[in-house]
């Protein structure tokens, strides 16, 4: 009996303890905000254990279970917070605002979203509330925002989009672009210029409002390789508003601007007598005698000539074609659902008139989101996005014969825009492209009111968006995704130039005779097709070691076609159709790319206490645009190691440094994104007076293989002082490989082009993001921040040749040189004007035709001494990379209201103006910059101004230094001022947002063309290109953003 007692006695002892050791432990905490102030009724859990609210001081106390290492915090308005607490007792947990001006504790990531901002890999994340007030464009709103990304707007004619570089060049053929992913699909649009219409390049974006995005993530770092041969750019990941109200009341929400878009910038021409002075000056030249000049400018000969009414004007024929226009963007938001069900809808209506009359891009669109819980375990979400869009547009390029900006540069100013009677009176028929009286056609110039206000461009297009997904999570941890997209754009262009009825525009002149009006009409389509399935793990290990795990495979299906065709003289300018014109100067043309895509994809990323994380991703995949007989599939391994200063002992409580992350990446990527045409034998048509002939294209390579881009990648983010201080640094150095190019080969093969994978280009650069609060109280803060990106390209290899040259028909040209940055413009160096005839025999040089430079004439640096000025003294002149670019803000907020100012600038970067060569050419009839005032006419005058001579005999205008400036620049991108309310308005508002804001108020910039920052097409050969763009507006607009 004893025994037993004994045995009993002890066994409630050991149950005692065992009780007591379940308990756990308990641990205590202060949970605060950025202004070191108490955050009450914050919720903090933890598994397995009773929840614990913060009182008015911010403090809390809690039991935690047995091997219970992380705990969660919850409160209205802010970000979640996780913290591990394995060891401490004792705790500090600073929460940031939802708020915050430019914070996010989210990212989109390859096939996933994340919950918290990145820590293995370089990556940007841009969220809704962070846009540009008054922004109507996606790719506006990210110019300036992302260190390394260089995002260059095309123009300022409505409906274009802008050009887009990150961290470099790394493809002569291929696409240099960051793919574009939304809502997990790849985007691959037609990113081709206008067929029809000179310089217009669509917007790639042209079918999203912007209040419709949630987040924006651009990936830098090595986990791009992800998307294999896809990846080598880096990927922009876009994440829509989604269906996520459980609200059962129906949440109605409306956004709208309205303002005036204007520039009252103008090209310095030449007027009154100054004109008339150069008139005669290249008169003589032209005719070499006074009488036959004088007959047709009687005018400058005698004052009373019975056709001087058609030459007394002082017309502006800059401010003829100009004017304000209106712009607007509405968006109205119904959302709604509860637990099971929920929906989100929106209905868009936005108008830009261009800054001249009758250019103007419409959308009207709409996106319906949805998300249905199935079952406990399955969920379905899909979005479907639908678009109307339309536009009419001018030429644009060095084309002065359509383009109305060039044709008001040359138009004489003496000359009215419209017809006179013989007693001055203004007739309401345009005048003609005589230069007056004269029926001379080498005097005669386009009239440019009458451009802007017959010529006919135009598009319609149809743009679908659909995508569906399907989630299963049998258990928590688990989850298994399935997604299908659909995207499919239909555009429908037409161009029409008349001219054959009132002789106000010029007759085009090629090989099939003169246009007297001309028709262009073509139809493109671009079809993708998408599919994505994979599986998701994730498990937190005994609190400390947290696993995240997927794995999957995609595929994508592409195709991009146009038809076009074109022709001329139709009976009189009111028959604008293909079917009305002629037989001869009719031909057909277009292009057809099947672009196919399959990848098989995993990654798996481990962290230990939150002290160190690391990652590894692998992708397998293959794309049709290698060569037949050649390899498709290649692996593209990449992985990364972050040691995160948060989880050490010192940091863990800390509010001083709230964030400390060095990371360190590499990885391999591909680019398979070029011509699927380059290795397969391919043909395409030739017009031949009436017919078309079939002809082969290119020289196929049938074992040509994707780009390689090898990747390596440093980085430190860094939170400091309660996060009012935060740093990110990058440093990257990328070699591509197996570059493709034209390589030179025999003439036995004709003068067609063979492709082949030969080059190297290597990239390496820092990146520098800065956010600092530099004042921050409960009412009032004022915050700072920028970013600044340096990129150094060099071209390592080029096979068994030296350089690649690209060739324009103006006669410029650009040079790729092993050991040299890609696209340099090439051309020649200048030292000035011959001043005096004596140095001009001093110099003893000739011209390509032989002839000897005389007194006046451009003084050109004979490069290899052989007294002869050709091609073989071309050097280069500086390219239109910029040594350095970024952008930065301000902003200043009290209570609910808020002033900012964001910038964007570049240094460095060269521009070739090829307008200010066409106005200082002193070769035309037409009128001329300011600057030829200063032209010589001297024996012994100094000036950088060469003579004035009829055609440019001795080729002072040729490609040279003369026409490379810089084009650096700092620009107010935006300037706002709003005010924000959170309480009910009128017992009918919600909450929302007032405000006023003015987009591209400021530039300062050297450069002498109209704006400095412009992009002639998306190709990266062409930037830095300046062929008479339409400048960029200035605009001011007022916004509200309303929900009720």
């Amino acid at each position: 009996m004893k025994t037993i007692k004994i045995i009993f006695t002890t066994l409630l002892l050991l149950l005692s303890v065992a009780s007591v050791y379940a308990q756990g432990r308990k641990i205590s905490g202060k949970i605060l905000s950025p202004l070191n102030k108490p955050i009450e009724g914050a919720i903090i859990s933890a598994v397995g254990s009773k929840d614990a609210k913060t009182g008015v001081d911010g403090t809390f106390k809690m039991e935690l279970k047995e091997n219970t290492t992380q705990i969660s915090v919850w409160a209205a308005g802010y970000y979640p917070e996780t913290r591990l607490v394995d060891d401490n007792s004792q705790v500090v947990i600073l929460m940031m605002p939802e708020s915050t001006y430019k914070y996010n504790e989210s990212a989109i990531l390859p096939m996933r979203i994340e919950s918290s901002r990145p820590e293995l890999t370089s990556a940007v994340n841009i969220n809704k509330k962070d846009f540009t007030q008054g922004s109507m464009k996606i790719d506006r709103a990210l110019a300036g925002q992302v260190a390394g990304l260089k995002t260059t707007r095309a123009g300022g004619m409505p409906g274009e989009g802008s050009y887009m570089n990150l961290r470099g060049i790394r493809s002569f053929v291929g696409s240099n672009a960051p793919l574009v992913v939304i809502n997990g699909v790849p985007y691959l649009p037609d990113s081709r210029e206008s067929q029809l219409i000179n310089g217009f390049s669509r917007d790639i974006f042209q079918a999203y409002n912007i209040q419709d995005i949630q987040n924006i993530t651009v990936l830098k770092g090595a986990e791009a390789s992800m998307y294999g041969s896809m990846g080598a750019n880096g990927v922009i990941l876009i994440e829509t508003d989604g269906a996520t109200s459980d609200n059962l009341d129906t949440r109605v929400s409306f956004y709208g601007q309205y303002g005036v878009n204007w520039n009252n910038k103008r090209m310095p021409l030449l007027t009154g007598n100054d004109y008339k002075s150069y008139l005669s000056d290249i008169g003589m030249t032209y005719f070499g005698n006074m009488e036959g000049f004088f007959s047709e400018f009687p005018f400058l000969s005698d004052p009373n000539s019975k056709y001087n009414y058609l030459y007394n004007n002082t017309t502006d024929w800059q401010d003829e074609i100009y004017k304000n226009g209106f712009v607007t963007d509405n968006l109205f938001r119904v959302e709604g659902g509860d637990a099971i069900a929920k929906y989100d809808l929106s209905l868009g209506y936005a108008m830009e008139n261009g800054l001249m009359d009758y250019t103007k891009s419409q959308r009207y669109h709409t996106q319906l989101n949805t998300n249905v819980l199935i079952s406990k375990w399955v969920e379905m979400t899909a979005t479907v996005g639908l678009a109307y869009l339309t536009g009419n547009y001018q030429q644009q390029g060095m084309d002065n014969v359509s383009n109305p900006i060039l044709a008001a540069y040359s138009r004489a100013p003496l000359l009215s825009p419209y017809k006179k009677d013989n007693d001055g009176n203004i007739l309401d028929t345009y005048s003609t492209y005589y230069y007056g009286n004269s029926t001379n056609m080498d005097f005669a110039v386009s009239n440019p009111l009458a451009i802007v206000n017959t010529l006919d461009g135009r598009n319609r297009q149809y743009d679908v968006n659909f995508r569906l997904g399907l989630v299963y999570k049998p258990f928590n941890g688990l989850s298994f995704n399935g997604t299908f997209g659909m995207f499919y754009n239909y555009n429908k262009e037409h161009l029409f130039i008349p001219g054959l009825s009132d002789k106000s525009i010029l007759p085009i002149v090629d090989q099939y005779g003169n246009a007297e009006n001309t028709v262009k009409e073509g139809v493109g389509e671009t079809l993708n097709i998408f599919a994505n399935g994979n599986v998701r793990y994730q498990r937190l290990f005994q609190g400390i070691h947290h696993l995240n795990i997927l794995a999957g495979a995609q595929m994508l299906i592409t195709q991009n076609k146009y038809e076009g065709g074109a022709g001329r003289n139709t009976p009189n300018d009111f028959y604008q159709t293909l079917g009305d014109t002629k037989t001869i100067g009719r031909y057909f043309y277009g292009y057809q790319e099947k672009w196919n895509w399959a990848n098989f994809y995993a990654h798996a990323d481990y962290t230990y206490r939150d002290m160190v994380a690391a990652s590894l991703n692998v992708a397998a995949d293959g794309a049709s645009s290698a060569g037949t007989y050649g390899n498709h599939f290649y692996i593209y391994p990449s992985g990364g190691v972050t040691l995160l200063g948060k989880g050490w002992l010192p940091l863990t409580n800390s509010t001083l440094v709230n964030r400390l992350n060095l990371r360190a990446e590499y990885g391999l990527s591909g680019n398979s994104r070029f011509s699927s045409n380059l290795g397969k034998y391919y043909y395409t048509s030739l017009p031949y007076m009436t017919t078309s002939g079939i002809v082969r294209a290119n020289i196929s390579n049938t074992t040509l293989k994707p780009e390689k881009n090898i990747q390596f990648n440093l980085g430190l983010d860094m939170s400091l002082l309660r996060n009012r201080l935060e740093v990110t640094l990058d440093y990257y150095n990328n070699l591509s490989k197996d570059v493709i190019f034209a390589v030179p080969h025999t003439s036995a093969l004709g003068s067609l082009n063979y492709y082949a994978n030969c080059g190297e280009i290597k990239n390496r650069g820092v990146e520098l993001a800065v956010q600092a609060s530099l004042v921050r109280t409960r009412d009032f803060e004022w915050i700072i921040g920028g970013n600044i990106a340096r990129n150094e390209s060099e071209v390592k290899s080029l096979g068994n040749t030296s350089q690649l040259i690209n060739s324009y028909s103006d006669g410029a040209q650009l040079v790729s040189r092993v050991g040299e940055s890609p696209y340099q413009f090439y051309g020649y160096q200048t030292l000035g004007v011959f001043s005096t005839q004596a140095e001009a025999d001093a110099a003893n040089l000739v011209n390509q035709k032989g002839q000897a430079y005389q007194a006046g004439d451009i003084h050109f640096v004979d490069q290899n001494g052989d007294g002869r000025i050709d091609s073989k003294d071309r050097v280069s002149l500086g390219s239109a990379a910029p040594k350095y670019f970024g952008g930065f803000f301000t902003r200043i907020s009290y209570k609910s209201f808020a002033l900012s100012a964001e910038f964007s600038y570049s240094k460095g970067n060269q521009a070739y103006n090829g307008v200010r060569r066409s106005l200082e050419s002193l070769s035309t009839f037409g009128n001329q910059s300011a600057a030829v005032v200063n032209r010589w006419s001297l024996e012994g005058q100094q000036t950088n101004i060469p003579r004035a001579q009829w055609n440019d005999p001795m080729g002072n205008n040729d490609f040279s230094d003369r026409w490379i400036e810089d084009a650096s620049f700092l620009r107010m991108k935006n300037v706002t001022f709003s005010y924000s309310f959170d309480k009910k308005f009128l017992n009918f508002f919600r909450s929302g947002t007032l405000y006023v804001t003015g987009e591209n108020l400021l530039t300062a910039t050297k450069y002498l063309g109209l704006d400095p920052e412009f992009s002639y097409s998306y190709s990266d050969a062409m930037q830095g290109f300046d062929y008479a763009k339409m400048m960029q507006p200035k605009s001011i607009k007022f916004g509200v953003n309303l929900n009720f």
